[in-house]
């Protein structure tokens, strides 16, 4: 929403089309452009295709990505299963590669663009916080954090037309955090973290927001 207000046309790739949907219809309602995409993010092959049918289409206007997939199922150590580990570090970190890594193939081929191309990873303050009944959650995010700050240094190195943020928020008020009981008051609006998002992406080309721990204006921080 926050995108599509600042003049993108949004691309809404997600598992659940009915939420896609959803989203694109309060796009339209507030005039924005958008378009849905049924993709599962830990599908590399799917992955890869939809980036490619977005570059066709788009070319360098295809400048941003946002990594915000995410799954939290928690557990004690002593009681997470293999499959919850494997599946919570799928949505997390290997969708994130599996995008990334698609996304500069594409910027890497059309190098014709006045300004930078952005990546955000939507990481979370649980890869700098610790808490229990949350191992495959947390140690995921501190993976994704880790992998964003590689992502800064090649882009850096290789001099490839790139910015790389990592966004870290405390607990959002999502679906997601359902399984959690948090009160609502413990929560951030999702809407705020849109805000910042469309801010990193907006800044001067020569300027670039490497990360952003963002919590609630409270004396208690939640995971």
């Amino acid at each position: 929403m926050s995108l599509a207000g600042n003049g993108a046309q949004v691309v809404i790739a997600d598992i659940d089309k009915r939420g896609a949907d959803r989203t694109l219809e309060l796009i339209q309602e507030a005039d924005g452009r958008g378009e849905v995409a049924c993709l599962d993010v830990t599908d590399s092959v799917a992955v890869d295709q939809l980036v490619e049918q977005l570059s066709e289409a788009h070319g360098p206007a295809f400048d941003c990505l946002v990594n915000n997939a995410g799954l939290d199922r928690g557990s004690d150590i002593a009681e997470v299963d293999g499959e919850q580990w494997r599946r919570v570090f799928a949505v997390n970190v290997d969708g994130p590669m599996h995008l990334t890594r698609a996304f500069l193939r594409h910027v890497c081929r059309t190098p014709q663009r006045a300004t930078p191309a952005d990546v955000v990873c939507i990481v979370s303050i649980s890869a700098l916080t610790v808490g229990t009944g949350a191992s495959a959650y947390n140690s995921s995010k501190a993976a994704l954090l880790k992998f964003t700050e590689v992502l800064q240094a090649e882009v850096r190195e290789r001099e490839l037309p790139v910015r790389a943020c990592a966004v870290s928020p405390s607990a959002m008020n999502t679906p997601m955090m359902d399984q959690w009981n948090l009160p609502a008051e413990r929560m951030m609006d999702p809407g705020a973290v849109a805000a910042l998002v469309s801010t990193v992406v907006t800044m001067p080309s020569d300027v670039t927001v490497q990360s952003l721990v963002v919590t609630g204006r409270k004396e208690y921080f939640p995971r």
